[in-house]
């Protein structure tokens, strides 16, 4: 009995340490943020285009240069989109009015990270964009994005969809959107850095920041879009986004 209470005062006094959490990339949005109603999001993708070209044409009829028959033109086509929109129901007028309401809360939205895993030990899965340390040829941080291709042949994922890592010891890398998990803590803060990746310049907006304590090589998915070597692209200086 008393070997018994000894050992459990020994597990209260040096509890186990905390294990890790495993995070997908669809837990690292706030939850809370998405909570609104957005009356874009049930149009179809041919309603939406519609609804651009209504907006498109009737700022190019807003125009004093068009000549008679450009605006006749414009006028006809924009009718016909517009009846378009209006056989399918769609509020043409109110949409237009509510889109930078709407902006402004998707841009909301997007930077928002899920604060319960501010802090956290994690372990996520993605692929690594690398950036080296200002003039040298090792890296001690990057990008972790969740598909191969994000900000360079496709647009940057949402802040919440990228996390900056920084690691103790540099690193010797020598291609990017290696597919890899990484171990460490996670912190909400955001950060924008501007980079030179395969396409040009790229502004990277995180919204997480997370020290890494493992990096452990995953295998390449077939047909993927990596294999890009690290010479494409250097690293600048990361200031904190205002």
């Amino acid at each position: 009995m008393r070997l018994f209470l000894i050992l459990c005062l020994f597990l209260v006094s040096f509890p186990a340490a905390a294990a890790k959490v495993a995070v997908n990339w669809t837990d690292l949005p706030d939850p809370g943020s998405t909570i609104f109603e957005d009356p874009f999001a049930t149009l179809s993708i041919a309603e939406l285009r519609s609804l651009g070209t209504v907006l498109r044409l009737r700022r190019e009829l807003e125009q004093t240069t068009l000549s008679a028959n450009s605006a006749a033109q414009t006028r006809e086509r924009l009718q016909r989109e517009e009846a378009k929109l209006a056989a399918s129901g769609v509020r043409t007028d109110w949409l237009l009015s509510q889109r930078h309401e709407i902006g402004k809360k998707r841009a909301k939205a997007a930077l928002a990270g899920n604060p319960d895993l501010d802090g956290q030990e994690i372990v996520i899965s993605g692929y690594a964009i690398p950036v080296f340390a200002p003039g040298t040829k090792t890296v001690t941080g990057g990008y972790l994005v969740p598909e191969a291709g994000m900000c360079s042949h496709m647009p940057a994922p949402d802040p919440n969809q990228m996390i900056r890592y920084q690691v103790e010891e540099g690193l010797n890398a020598e291609e990017i959107y290696q597919p890899v998990q990484m171990v460490g803590r996670l912190s909400l803060r955001t950060t924008r850095q501007e980079i030179t990746l395969l396409d040009g310049q790229v502004d990277m907006i995180a919204a997480f920041d997370m020290d890494v304590s493992e990096i452990r090589n995953m295998d390449r998915p077939a047909r993927s879009s990596g294999n890009r070597l690290l010479n494409f692209f250097t690293g600048r200086k990361v200031t904190p986004h205002q």
